[in-house]
């Protein structure tokens, strides 16, 4: 019975892992890499953004975040920082 009581303690935390999701937005007015900077940082002190990285090159940004995680506060953040952003797709991303 205690074996079978471990066996489900270590187990359990994998099926209970939420998947994650990518987000894409567009980054309108990014023009030099201190804007990206901003953007970056804006995003990363979110709560409950897992990671984020813009690009200017694109002028996108993906951020990773909890599935089901509200895009509006991802779009309000880099609103903070001067710069405006759409949803341009969300990816589901497999659980690990």
């Amino acid at each position: 019975m205690k074996r079978l009581a471990l066996i489900a303690c270590l187990f359990l935390p994998l099926f209970a892992q939420a998947a994650n999701q990518k987000v894409v937005l567009d980054v309108q007015g990014m023009t030099c890499s201190l804007c990206v900077i901003s953007v970056n940082q804006a995003l990363r002190e979110t709560k409950g953004v897992i990671k984020a990285k813009a690009s200017l090159k694109t002028r996108q940004t993906e951020v990773i975040v909890a599935e089901g995680f509200p895009t509006d506060t991802l779009v309000n953040a880099v609103a903070k920082t001067g710069y405006t952003a759409s949803v341009n797709r969300i990816d589901k991303l497999p659980v690990q």
